[in-house]
């Protein structure tokens, strides 16, 4: 060859090499400015926000020589990957696996619900194993450095968000009983157990559960979560099981529910669909979930499914309806619970005001069932009552109310928690729970005129009911009660203009006219004015001027019972609609009971809150006020309830 040839061949040549060499992969090894990741970038890299497998997983793939299986066949990958995880379960052939089966079981979800609910089921395996690596002798990662990878919050997210599809394509298959099993097909093929904890319910009451996720609240300001695992619930209660004899909650109630998927045994077991059964937690009661002797936080959300119920219980116009014509209302009056009676809680009595309904304590509630401390040791029930009768009338009916249902809870009366009572109440609400913790007499029935009780002619039923009205003992487990904006001097709202025309629109109900008549057509000789006291209206009844206030303000708490208040004192700005009813927006007060009206001697306690009549409970300082004193009283009660067996 002469040079001239292989000047040529050197030209041509050494370019055919280098195309050689980029060919098989001998390309130079360089690195090129990237831009700068957002913080939580990694964070978002995954099959669960990117609805494809996250780096990780394909490098995995790639690692395994499986990129090319998966994109032809993605479950042929997948047995590959299970099949080495058997043999060592690494955290990246685990997360790669939940990756997987979450993807898959996104593409049948809508056309092959059974189908899903496995794929589904497997993600929230693997997620398991790969949170908790439950090998035999291995610890849970929670412990060691993998809980600093950012895919061990990935796989949380796998493990919840597959967990609510699974359950969700369950429910769609017909394939959740929330009474007893998960079944993972429709040939009943791999059963799983369902474990109720901490419900108060039986789970034979259990129903349809839907997901806190598809609601949205509007109307309470503070949202009640914490984060961890499981998925946040709203339990119902199946609409053909009646509800037990006696009970006080409501037969379309829902409550609070966290699931969580339960993975004992290996990834063969997984792999064979025998692995696992669901736990539905009530989040009231338990906050954490134990898995291989370690607590685990639960997700829980206990403001939707309360929201949820008050949006089902067409409380918003009661209110009015209540005032209008109470005995349209006579059916619905009561005392009313969330969750069935649960004996050794101490029961807190929330009672509403004039115009409102059990829905005005939504806020309260809310925040206070936050407070686990409260929800282990109170329960909250709510008296519902028509506002528009006279409030003499209303307690009357509230302590045989109270008297009945401690017969029917507790008839050997052996919960000492049901003798420490504490009664809370808004504006008129207040006076009515006074009304549980005085005694009656004869400056009561005397209240406008003249003559002994003893001496009326009357009917026996007529004669039984004023007696329960005018001459009453105290309620003897009524040991604390809170007043917010109580008016005990009375409220501007009743000589009003807007009052007055207010008092004349109320229909009384039949039965307490017909009392009345009674006592005019035997007893005619009777004072005029003492026939208008036994039918006067609640806002009658509120006048300043009011004899039966000022009877009832010169009513001391007895003993053994303490008196909180909690006063509103707006400032000039905030007072708007009050203004309308007639002097109370010049008086130092919340622009409907001025400060002097809701100040009580003989309290314990007293705090002043910046707001007006209508938000004085909602406050957040009114709120926090009536925690301290439930506090307070648990430190109080402690000892007694020690003595007797109590929590």
């Amino acid at each position: 060859m002469t040079v001239v040839g292989l000047s040529r061949f050197g030209r041509s040549g050494i370019g055919a090499l280098l195309l050689l060499a980029v060919a098989v992969g001998c390309a130079s090894i360089r690195v090129r400015k990237a831009e700068r990741p957002s913080l939580f970038s990694a964070w978002r890299a995954s099959a669960v926000s990117k609805g494809e497998l996250s780096p990780r997983s394909q490098q995995t793939l790639r690692r395994w020589g499986l990129a090319l299986l998966y994109r032809r066949s993605p479950g042929d990958a997948a047995a590959r990957l299970h099949a080495e995880a058997l043999r060592e379960p690494t955290p990246d052939l685990l997360f790669a696996l939940a990756e997987i089966s979450f993807l898959e079981g996104g593409k049948v979800e809508t056309r092959h619900h059974s189908e899903a609910v496995v794929y589904y089921y497997l993600c929230a395996g693997y997620s398991y194993h790969y949170l908790f690596n439950s090998t035999e002798g291995a610890q849970a990662s929670l412990a060691d450095g993998q809980a600093f990878d950012p895919r061990f919050r990935l796989a949380c997210d796998l493990y919840n968000a597959s967990l609510a599809k699974c359950i969700d394509a369950a429910q769609h298959a017909g394939q959740l009983d929330p009474r007893r099993q998960l079944r993972l097909s429709g040939e009943g093929k791999g059963e799983l157990a369902i474990v109720h904890a901490g419900f108060a319910l039986k789970p034979e009451e259990f129903g349809p559960l839907l997901f806190c996720a598809d609601y949205e609240v509007v109307g309470l300001a503070n949202h009640h979560r914490t984060y961890g695992l499981g998925v946040p619930l709203i339990g119902t209660r199946a609409a053909n099981v009646p509800r037990p004899a006696g009970a006080y909650y409501p037969p379309h109630v829902s409550f609070p529910v966290t699931a969580f998927f339960r993975f004992e045994g290996g990834l063969a077991e997984l792999g064979e669909r025998r692995a696992g059964r669901l736990e539905l937690y009530n989040p009231l009661a338990v906050q954490a979930a134990q898995v291989k002797g370690r607590p685990v936080p639960l997700e829980t959300d206990l403001t939707t499914p309360l929201a949820h119920y008050l949006a089902h219980t067409n409380l918003a116009a009661s209110g009015y309806t209540g005032f209008l014509r109470p005995e349209a209302l006579a059916s619905r009056a009561g005392i009313y619970m969330l969750e069935p009676y649960q004996p050794g809680k101490i029961p807190v009595v929330l009672v509403h005001g004039l115009l409102a309904s059990p829905l005005t304590w939504a806020p309260v509630y809310n925040d206070l069932q936050a407070d686990p401390e409260l929800r282990r040791r109170f329960q909250f029930w709510a008296y519902f009552y028509p506002t528009g009768s006279p409030y003499l009338f209303t307690a009357a009916d509230l302590r045989r109310d109270l008297a009945k249902l401690r017969t029917t809870v507790d008839p050997q009366k052996r919960d000492a928690a049901l003798d420490e009572m504490v009664f809370v109440g808004h504006s008129m609400g207040g006076l009515v729970s006074k009304l549980t913790s005085v005694q009656g007499g004869d400056d009561f029935w005397q209240l406008e005129g003249e003559g002994r009780f003893a001496d009326l002619k009357l009917k026996p039923e007529v004669r039984s009911e004023l007696e329960q009205v005018f001459y009453f003992e105290p309620v003897s487990s009524v040991k604390r009660v809170i007043f917010l904006a109580t008016p005990h001097r009375g409220s501007q709202i009743s000589p009003s203009l807007l009052g007055r025309a207010g008092a004349g629109l109320v229909r009384l109900p039949r039965t307490l006219l017909a009392a009345a008549q009674d006592v005019i057509v035997e007893n005619p000789n009777l004072g005029a004015s003492q026939h208008g006291t036994i039918v006067r209206t609640s806002i009658a009844l509120l006048a300043p001027d009011a004899p039966a206030l000022k009877v009832l303000a010169a009513r001391q708490p007895p003993r053994g019972v303490r008196y909180h208040s909690i006063v509103g004192i707006a400032p000039p700005g905030m007072l708007r609609v009050e203004r309308w009813f007639g002097g109370g927006a010049h008086e130092v007060g919340d622009g409907v009971v001025p400060y002097a009206s809701a100040h009580l001697e003989g309290a314990v306690s007293e705090l002043v809150v910046p707001a007006d009549h209508y938000e004085v409970h909602h406050h957040p300082l009114a709120i926090l006020e009536v925690r301290r004193i439930l506090l307070e009283h648990l430190r109080e009660t402690a000892p007694t309830l020690q003595r007797v067996g109590g929590p």
